[in-house]
Protein backbone atom coordinates (compact mmCIF):
# COMPACT_ATOMS: atom_id res chain seq x y z
CA UNK A 1 0.00 0.00 0.00
CA UNK A 2 1.30 3.19 -0.71
CA UNK A 3 0.31 7.46 -2.03
CA UNK A 4 1.26 8.89 -5.04
CA UNK A 5 2.92 11.36 -2.69
CA UNK A 6 3.09 10.84 1.16
CA UNK A 7 3.76 14.19 1.64
CA UNK A 8 0.26 15.40 0.17
CA UNK A 9 -2.86 14.99 2.19
CA UNK A 10 -5.08 14.49 -1.41
CA UNK A 11 -2.90 11.91 -2.58
CA UNK A 12 -4.53 9.11 -4.19
CA UNK A 13 -4.09 5.23 -2.72
CA UNK A 14 -2.34 2.69 -4.84
CA UNK A 15 -2.78 -1.23 -3.45
CA UNK A 16 -1.31 -4.40 -5.75
CA UNK A 17 -4.48 -6.50 -5.69
CA UNK A 18 -3.84 -9.83 -7.19
CA UNK A 19 -6.77 -11.25 -9.62
CA UNK A 20 -7.03 -14.86 -8.64
CA UNK A 21 -8.69 -17.09 -10.92
CA UNK A 22 -9.07 -20.19 -8.85
CA UNK A 23 -10.89 -22.65 -11.21
CA UNK A 24 -7.79 -22.52 -13.61
CA UNK A 25 -5.40 -22.28 -10.97
CA UNK A 26 -4.05 -18.91 -12.67
CA UNK A 27 -3.19 -14.87 -11.22
CA UNK A 28 -2.46 -11.47 -12.82
CA UNK A 29 -0.64 -8.83 -10.05
CA UNK A 30 -2.12 -5.29 -10.61
CA UNK A 31 0.96 -3.70 -8.99
CA UNK A 32 -1.06 -0.14 -8.79
CA UNK A 33 -4.84 -0.41 -8.64
CA UNK A 34 -6.03 3.52 -7.57
CA UNK A 35 -8.36 3.77 -5.19
CA UNK A 36 -10.67 6.01 -7.94
CA UNK A 37 -10.28 2.49 -10.35
CA UNK A 38 -13.14 0.14 -10.52
CA UNK A 39 -12.50 -3.88 -10.94
CA UNK A 40 -14.12 -3.61 -14.58
CA UNK A 41 -11.29 -1.05 -15.72
CA UNK A 42 -8.77 -3.32 -15.02
CA UNK A 43 -10.39 -6.68 -16.36
CA UNK A 44 -11.27 -4.60 -19.48
CA UNK A 45 -7.56 -4.24 -20.85
CA UNK A 46 -6.66 -8.29 -18.82
CA UNK A 47 -8.82 -10.00 -20.88
CA UNK A 48 -8.73 -12.28 -23.02
CA UNK A 49 -6.67 -14.09 -20.84
CA UNK A 50 -4.10 -15.92 -22.56
CA UNK A 51 -4.86 -19.42 -21.15
CA UNK A 52 -8.25 -18.90 -21.30
CA UNK A 53 -8.41 -21.18 -24.82
CA UNK A 54 -12.88 -21.81 -23.95
CA UNK A 55 -13.08 -18.32 -24.03
CA UNK A 56 -14.73 -18.46 -20.43
CA UNK A 57 -13.20 -15.16 -19.21
CA UNK A 58 -14.56 -11.94 -20.73
CA UNK A 59 -15.67 -8.65 -18.40
CA UNK A 60 -19.30 -9.58 -19.12
CA UNK A 61 -19.03 -13.00 -18.32
CA UNK A 62 -17.86 -13.35 -14.78
CA UNK A 63 -18.28 -12.49 -11.15
CA UNK A 64 -15.98 -11.47 -8.27
CA UNK A 65 -15.63 -12.35 -4.74
CA UNK A 66 -13.23 -11.37 -2.01
CA UNK A 67 -12.64 -12.92 1.31
CA UNK A 68 -13.47 -11.59 4.58
CA UNK A 69 -11.61 -10.84 7.83
CA UNK A 70 -14.32 -13.17 9.22
CA UNK A 71 -13.03 -15.77 6.52
CA UNK A 72 -16.36 -15.43 4.23
CA UNK A 73 -16.86 -14.00 0.73
CA UNK A 74 -18.38 -10.75 -0.21
CA UNK A 75 -19.42 -10.16 -4.33
CA UNK A 76 -17.95 -7.44 -5.64
CA UNK A 77 -19.25 -5.46 -8.44
CA UNK A 78 -17.67 -4.79 -11.24
CA UNK A 79 -17.95 -0.87 -11.07
CA UNK A 80 -17.28 -0.75 -7.67
CA UNK A 81 -14.31 1.35 -6.93
CA UNK A 82 -10.99 -0.20 -4.76
CA UNK A 83 -11.64 2.61 -1.97
CA UNK A 84 -15.54 1.52 -1.56
CA UNK A 85 -14.05 -2.25 -1.36
CA UNK A 86 -11.90 -1.10 1.44
CA UNK A 87 -14.06 0.81 3.25
CA UNK A 88 -16.73 -2.09 3.59
CA UNK A 89 -14.01 -2.85 6.98
CA UNK A 90 -14.80 -6.55 6.26
CA UNK A 91 -12.19 -7.20 3.44
CA UNK A 92 -9.31 -9.20 4.16
CA UNK A 93 -5.79 -7.22 2.99
CA UNK A 94 -2.89 -9.48 3.76
CA UNK A 95 0.76 -8.26 3.86
CA UNK A 96 -0.44 -5.18 1.74
CA UNK A 97 -2.35 -7.14 -1.17
CA UNK A 98 -5.71 -7.51 -2.02
CA UNK A 99 -6.60 -10.91 -3.69
CA UNK A 100 -9.96 -10.59 -5.57
CA UNK A 101 -11.24 -14.23 -7.01
CA UNK A 102 -12.42 -13.61 -11.05
CA UNK A 103 -15.15 -16.60 -11.97
CA UNK A 104 -17.18 -17.35 -14.91
CA UNK A 105 -20.78 -16.83 -13.52
CA UNK A 106 -21.73 -20.44 -14.44
CA UNK A 107 -18.72 -21.94 -12.38
CA UNK A 108 -19.02 -19.34 -9.12
CA UNK A 109 -21.74 -20.85 -6.98
CA UNK A 110 -20.32 -24.75 -7.21
CA UNK A 111 -16.81 -22.68 -6.11
CA UNK A 112 -18.25 -20.49 -3.27
CA UNK A 113 -19.60 -24.09 -2.37
CA UNK A 114 -16.16 -25.34 -2.02
CA UNK A 115 -15.16 -22.62 -0.75
CA UNK A 116 -17.65 -22.69 2.50
CA UNK A 117 -16.69 -26.29 2.42
CA UNK A 118 -13.24 -26.14 2.98
CA UNK A 119 -13.88 -23.39 5.44
CA UNK A 120 -16.01 -25.68 7.61
CA UNK A 121 -13.04 -28.19 7.58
Amino acid sequence: MSLEDPLDAASTLLLPVMFLYPVDLQSDLIKQFQESESVGQHLTYIMPLPWDEKHEYTPESVECYVETTAGGLIKVGKKMALLRILNSGKVEVLDGLLKINVLPKDKAASWIETFKQRRVK
